[in-house]
């Protein structure tokens, strides 16, 4: 192989690292604004995210130890739980969920099926 080609190759893999970095800092960018904007108006009423890859059995059990599952999400490891407005974040976190956000707005996240009378 000659150093042109060398050259051409290692150009070429670091232009894909840039545009592979630059797609990272946008995505990334995209999931913290959604996020910012789909927190929990009520701190007493959440949709809490459990980790994908634990069982529904899990993420549930996790749930009802921090709080009163309320309704379930449209995937298995999002619940939509009440609890005491002043330490359910906090317990659902301890508890393992990853995010908490309104139930309203969780968008893709919204619930299939709610146990409770809307608002």
């Amino acid at each position: 192989m000659s150093l042109s080609h060398v050259r051409t190759w290692r150009d070429g893999l670091r232009a894909t690292g840039r545009i592979a970095a630059a797609t990272l800092a946008i995505i990334g960018s995209l999931v913290a604004v959604t996020l910012s904007s789909a927190s929990p108006r009520d701190p007493g009423r959440v949709a809490a995210i459990f980790p994908p890859w634990w069982s529904a059995a899990r993420a549930a059990s996790a749930a009802a130890a921090a709080g009163d599952i309320s309704g379930a999400g449209a995937v298995p490891f999002i619940l939509i739980l009440r609890g005491d407005p002043a330490t359910l974040g906090q317990r659902l976190h301890a508890a393992g969920a990853l995010v908490l956000l309104d139930p309203e707005r969780a968008g893709v996240c919204a619930a299939k099926s709610v146990l409770e009378p809307r608002p």
